[in-house]
């Protein structure tokens, strides 16, 4: 197969290696190392390679070579062609393996620190065409996405600035495409989708800050940005428009993940029986599969049964039946909540076959808040952390832009040692825009009635402690709001829901 003008070299330090069903390009310098390991053929069938990573795009893997002038550790990233759109933007762009081998030598050239390219090219064999990476293995860890300390956030910051002014443009780069080394320093890693051209514009930079601050509630704004952004040397408006982008990123960024419910991806594995059974597994709920597959194919008598479908229950896990799409729905939303922080019951898998469908997940211990209230068994210390829980759930719900439509005492359950209130009943959950007010007031006024319904336990000590768990959430993710202004619709909704309900909801 004749390589694509991607494939070709264009500097002269790059030699064209060859082997059995394989072309690749390889920098001069490691040439003589790596020709003997090349010129055999697949490097996947190199020995001693060991599996680092994986996912439905690329696989990556490390080994140590031996060569002449000693070892070689190194990294290798097999690229998959899984769909047709892959195949056919490998054959107008060239090779991904190509386009990165490239991006990470120009990197080198305009002074960004990253790792070193020492090969890359296609292998051709019985299930086509596939491209490779060889890097030059980095010792040290990603960068966690999470807050970043004062040391590790100028360090970021100087990194990005340099890399902007020089004319990166990255739309993936987040926290994990950053290696942090021993001695501290940061280096470039994935540059995959990457391009160089002129310095970033005003508005390039704010989506780039954006989307690697998008795991920090806050985003740009986050206390845990706060050392990466004075690193940058950003100005108010930067950070402005930043702000903005993470807000739209952060909506985008739920719908993207949602879609991971019913996606062969790390969070879900797919299987389809004979009979048009299709099956989705929940990959970190991992260890309950196996009850799971029992639990389906020996489901006990339903415990409550309704117009929605019913509900069977064992001592671990719950399963509730629906039709297809609203079991669907239902899977998704248990994504959306994790993606937003929120606890609920953990999903285990969704089965859908001849138009309907079952959710299994976990059972969460304990009772409904409903049935503590009317019991009384809860101390003035207990309430007021449950409802700082809970209005913290709430506060992250409404910050992603979610709706709960069922709302109330009977669909949450308490955590007897942590006081952290979990969302059980998921049929109510949908994705709104994220300052859409109207639904954050009918939220907030149904619970008012149920809290109002239950007698008000712990009175106004009560729903303080929930509006300062509520305001304080929702702050970090959204412009700060006032209150005061969504009370009027707060309670014409709690004066409409208890209008309907005249007694306490039971379950």
């Amino acid at each position: 197969m004749a390589p694509t003008p991607a494939d070709r070299p264009t500097e002269s330090d790059v030699v064209h290696v060859d082997g059995p069903g394989l072309q690749c390009l390889v920098d001069a310098n490691a040439a003589d190392a790596l020709g003997p390991w090349l010129k055999r053929g697949d490097p996947e069938a190199w020995p001693g390679l060991r599996e680092v990573k994986a996912s439905r795009v690329r696989r990556v893997l490390q080994a140590e070579l031996a060569a002449a002038a000693g070892p070689l550790q190194v990294h290798l990233k097999l690229y998959r062609a899984v769909r047709l759109s892959d195949r056919a933007r490998d054959a107008l762009a060239g090779s991904r393996a190509a386009r990165e081998f490239h991006n990470l030598r120009e990197a080198q050239q305009r002074r960004l620190p990253c790792v070193a390219a020492l090969a890359a090219g296609r292998f051709t064999g019985t299930f086509g065409a596939r491209s490779f990476l060889l890097t030059r293995t980095e010792p040290g860890a990603p960068v966690p996405a999470g807050p970043l300390g004062p040391e590790l956030g100028r360090r970021v910051g100087g990194l990005l600035r340099t890399a902007h002014d020089a004319g990166l443009h990255a739309r993936d780069l987040h926290p994990g495409n950053l290696l942090q080394r021993p001695d501290g320093s940061v280096v470039l890693l994935d540059l995959t989708s990457a391009a160089f051209a002129q310095a970033l514009e005003l508005d390039e930079r704010a989506r780039a800050l954006a989307f690697f601050c998008l795991a920090m509630d806050g985003g740009v704004r986050d206390p845990g940005a706060r050392a990466l952004v004075q690193a940058y040397e950003a100005s108010p408006e930067l950070v402005e428009r930043a702000a903005q982008r993470g807000r739209r990123l952060r909506h985008r960024a739920l719908s993207a993940f949602g879609r991971r419910a019913t996606r062969a991806c790390r969070h879900t594995k797919t299987e389809t029986a004979p009979g048009g059974v299709r099956r989705f597994w929940h990959l970190p709920t991992q260890e309950w599969h196996e009850r799971a597959r029992s639990f389906l194919a020996t489901p006990p008598t339903p415990a409550k049964s309704g117009r929605r479908g019913s509900v069977r229950l064992d001592e671990d896990l719950v399963c509730k039946e629906r039709t297809a799409a609203a079991a669907r729905r239902l899977f998704r939303a248990a994504y959306w909540l994790d993606y937003a922080g929120v606890p609920c019951a953990a999903p285990v898998a969704l089965c859908t076959a001849m138009r309907r469908g079952q959710v299994v997940s976990r059972r969460v211990a304990g009772r409904t808040l409903a049935e503590e209230v009317r019991e009384g068994g809860l101390s003035p210390a207990q309430r007021t952390r449950a409802a700082r829980h809970l209005g913290e759930a709430v506060g992250r719900l409404h910050g992603h832009g979610l709706r709960n439509r069922d709302l109330k005492l009977d669909n949450l359950v308490r955590d007897p040692a942590t006081d952290e209130v979990r969302m059980v009943d998921l049929d109510g959950i949908r994705r709104r825009a994220p300052d859409e007010r109207r639904g954050q007031a009918a939220d907030l006024g149904r619970l008012l009635a149920a809290f109002r319904a239950a007698g008000s336990p712990g009175g106004t000590a009560t729903w303080i402690a929930f509006v300062r768990g509520y305001t304080r959430a929702r702050r970090c993710l959204l412009r700060p709001i006032r209150l005061r202004d969504l009370l009027p619709p707060i309670e014409a909704r709690a004066s409409a829901w208890a209008s309907a309900h005249a007694t306490t909801p039971t379950p």
